[in-house]
Order: C-alpha cells, then structure tokens, then sequence
C-alpha cells in the first residue's frame, strides 16, 4: 500500500502497524469481539482479537500472501505478542477468519469511522459548513458460485465482465479524505439506494458534494431534511422551469415539478463551464457544468464560490483510486475472499486500515498543509484540473431563461 508522502520517524512496517495500533487499541478490540460473539471458547493458537489484527493488517501488505503478513506481525509485534503465529498456516488462519466472520470488523468501523479535521485544518470548512463529498466506486471479488450468486457481474459492449463486483459508496470528509461513513453492496444496487443508507451520518452543519447519479428528487428531499445542505451536479437535460432569477444569473427553481411528483424542493441552479489546459499547455477544454443547491441565497453562497466548491468532489474520486489502486494492490487486483461473509468481513478490514492511515496523514500533516493533497494520487488529480478556471455566465433575465 502506497502512502501519504509524510515524514515519520522509523521503520515503514512499524509505523503502519503502529496506526493501526493507535486507532483499534485492545481494548476496542476485544471490546467488538465480545459484543459480537465471536470470543474464542478455548484456548486457541489464533485468539479472535490476533485474527482482527491479522484481518487489518493484509491492508497493510496487499499483494502478500497470508504467510508474508504473519512475518511482518510477528517480527513488528512488541515484546513477543506474536510468537503464537508461529505455527499458523495459511489453512488456519483461512478458518480463523470464517470463525470470526464480519460483524467484528463493521462494528470496529463504526467506531472509528466520523470526520477527523477541525476549524483550523485547511479545506475542511467552508462558511461555517464542514464540506463532505459522496462518490462510489466499484471492486472486484473472485468468481467463485457464492459470490456470483451474491454479487453481480458488469455489463459492457462485449458482454458481461470477468468478475462480479462490489458497489462501495462512501461519504468523504474534504480537506482530510477521511470516512464520515460507507456502505457496500451488489454492483446491481443503484447509487441512490445506498446513498440512502448513509442519510444517517448527513448533519445541519455539512455541506454535501455529489454528482449527477444522485439527484434522484426522492433521494435529494430525504437528505435536506436531515438539515444538511447539498450541492449536486445534475443532468442539463433535468428539466429546472424558472421560478425566480437571481442578481448573480443563477436561477431558483422546483425540483420534482416537471415529472408531476406530489412533493416538489426549491432549489437553486448555478450553470458555469470549465476552461482547463494540461501541463504541456498545449490541449485546452471546456466542460459545463449544471448544480442544484439548498443554498438559495447569493448572498450568503455567491455561485462563484459554489463553482469553485464542486472541485472539492474530487476528494471522493480520490479516495476511490486510493483504495482501488494503492490500497487493493493494483487496478487488476480482486479481493482475497470467496464467499460474500468473507467479502463483507474485508471491505469492512479495508475502512478501517483506510481510515487509520488517514488518522496518521492528518497529525503528521505540516501546519497550513491540506491533508488531502499529500501523496501522489492527489497531485494526479491536480493535474487534472491544471490551470482551471470557472466561467460564471452572465446574468440573464427570466425571460431568456425561459426561452
């Protein structure tokens, strides 16, 4: 697994067992283990809390195999803690983890999971709103029959793909990438059906970035009335009537209106286009872009700002290469597990080392550095916007607009 590029004192192996150390202390782990039921009833080689360790750790040394993992605990543990892995096979340890199954490490994700920057950390806050990004991505698991039958395989032009997939779709504290909250299922769940699951973690001080996939009215009118605010990218097709035209040339209007729904949002529309140039100057493109917000007064949300704000969804995006990239091993990599407890138990095992590392990113990060640009995945997705600028159009009458 690729980290942050940060600066920390001793042995690389030692300093990501110990994040994970710092965030899931024994005492949180034993606590998951008995709350769930999975205590160990005699005394076994592979107590359950070594095998929630174990389970975290392959995060940490993707690509390995079971018994490159054992090595890397054994020879990192303080005072001899490891010295009952030893014996370990991979055939054991394969049984340890069925007999802890996942609900250990989604209760140890609960625990951990919620945003870690504060008011002084840079590109957390914006106008007293703690800005979050929803995003999904996408992982493959083996083609094994249980999870063919659990998980669906995607559709292209060639027919359906290798192996089925998980649809993970997570809320992304900006400034920091660190988890609010995530969920995963089937590929064949919809975006919005998630997102529904998460409306839990939404607050009245968050502002929430997401793109076109879910703007479902349904969806956008469960998520205002958690007090959140939204800013959605949505369909130019969407069909948005003018209600009121505002001094900064964007627009009020009902959302639902035009398909007849029983319940209608008024919202704000704020239309600009993107001019961006890569590195080398030479290739320049424009893109438009249509958001719908809660914000309804310029005054308070200049579009301006909300324009430059929508960047920030890109944290999500890069959370997902992080996770599908560095952290999984590559982006050919399938997950290690063949039945869908198994499956559930390390996605779960994924948060949770992603959200310890990103415990570490965000203290080790420099004064006045913005957390979610350390590393090379980031300064990718800088690239990508090089030399960005938005175009705000100008101000139009109603009458226009209607046209």
């Amino acid at each position: 697994m690729t980290h942050p590029h940060i600066i920390i004192p001793g042995h690389p192996e030692r300093v990501r067992l110990a994040a994970l150390n710092r965030l899931f202390p024994s005492e949180l782990v034993d606590f998951v283990v008995d709350e769930t039921g999975v205590r160990e009833e005699r005394s076994r080689s592979l107590p359950s809390r070594q095998v929630v360790y174990f389970t975290l750790a392959m995060w940490l040394f993707t690509g390995s195999g079971y018994s490159t993992v054992l090595h890397e605990m054994v020879r990192n543990q303080p005072d001899g803690a490891g010295e009952n892995w030893r014996t370990a096979n991979s055939a054991s340890i394969t049984k340890a983890r069925a007999r802890i199954r996942a609900a250990p490490l989604r209760l140890l994700f609960s625990h951990v999971t919620g945003p870690v920057g504060t008011a002084a950390t840079p590109g957390v806050f914006w106008r007293g709103r703690r800005l979050a990004s929803l995003d999904d991505t996408t992982l493959d698991v083996p083609d094994s029959a249980a999870n063919a039958r659990a998980y669906a395989r995607p559709d292209s032009d060639s027919g359906q793909g290798r192996y089925p997939q998980v649809r993970l779709l997570a809320l992304v504290e900006c400034g920091t990438r660190a988890l609010i909250g995530a969920v995963f299922d089937s590929a064949a769940v919809g975006r919005p059906a998630l997102a529904h699951r998460l409306l839990h973690h939404l607050a009245p001080d968050m502002l929430i970035l997401a793109d076109q996939s879910l703007t479902a009215h349904d969806l956008w009118r469960q998520a205002a009335d958690t007090g959140a605010d939204l800013l959605f990218r949505t369909d130019p097709s969407l069909p948005l009537p003018i209600v009121r035209t505002l001094p900064d040339g964007s627009w009020l209007a009902r959302l639902g209106e035009a398909h007849g729904s029983e319940h209608t949002s008024t919202v704000r529309v704020v239309e600009y286009t993107v001019d961006s140039t890569g590195e080398d100057c030479r290739e320049a493109r424009s893109e438009s872009f249509r958001l719908i917000t809660t914000l309804l007064d310029p005054r308070t949300a200049p579009a301006h700002e909300l324009a430059e704000l929508y960047s920030h969804r890109w944290t999500g995006e890069a959370l997902h290469r992080t996770i599908r990239i560095e952290q999984r091993g590559g982006r050919a990599a399938t997950l290690r597990s063949n039945t869908p407890e198994m499956v559930a138990q390390e996605v779960w095992a994924m948060l949770c080392a992603y959200q310890a590392v990103r415990e570490l990113t965000a203290d080790a990060a420099d004064p006045g550095a913005i957390p979610e640009r350390l590393g090379a995945t980031i300064r990718l997705s800088e690239r990508r916007s090089t030399d960005t600028a938005a175009r705000l159009p100008p101000p139009r009458s109603a009458e226009r607009r209607a046209e």
